[in-house]
């Protein structure tokens, strides 16, 4: 149906949105503008669902780096820990080998014949063995060491008695952990 418009001529309305202009010189063809979209709903530029994608993508790769960067730092600051503490329990260990070779010298400056040592003697906690051979002037002194841990350690000790009382002791060779 045609619909008046202007001095130049009537538009007319077809099915596919076509408008044709009458006018007496000329005819025009043009597509009619599409209707608004609300702006509320669906008016997004092309592409940008896509786009949304590939962020949220770019976000999940970046979190699963940093993950990963975390869990490697906690298991080696883990690793640093227990080597510490592995440190710590082997340092007990000599210290207390070490104390069942004093307890020995303090016994053998009493008495020089004494080749009794220790078994299983308690020292803080922990325990040490002390055996002695060899024949004076010179003795051979070994001490083991076991603490709660169970970390072992071995001390020994190559050593020349004095010959009056209280007896003076020289230590020639002292071996830790061999």
């Amino acid at each position: 149906m045609p619909i008046p418009c202007c001095t130049h001529g009537v538009f007319v309305m077809r099915k596919t949105d076509l408008m044709e202009e009458k006018s007496e010189h000329f005819t025009v063809s043009a597509r009619t503008a599409p209707a608004p979209r609300s702006l509320s709903r669906g008016s997004r530029r092309p592409g940008a669902e896509r786009r949304k994608g590939s962020v949220m993508l770019i976000a999940i790769f970046v979190i699963a780096l940093l993950s990963a960067l975390v869990c490697g730092m906690l298991q080696m600051n883990t690793e640093e820990i227990q080597l510490m503490q592995n440190h710590i329990y082997a340092a007990q260990a000599i210290a207390v080998a070490e104390a069942g070779l004093n307890d020995a010298l303090a016994q053998i400056r009493l008495d020089d014949d004494w080749t009794t040592g220790f078994a299983g003697k308690p020292f803080a906690g922990h325990a040490y063995t002390v055996t002695v051979s060899g024949e004076l002037p010179t003795r051979t002194l070994e001490s083991t060491a076991a603490t709660s841990q169970g970390y072992m350690a071995r001390a020994a000790a190559d050593i020349t008695v004095g010959r009056t009382s209280p007896y003076s002791i020289r230590i020639d060779n002292l071996r830790i952990n061999e």
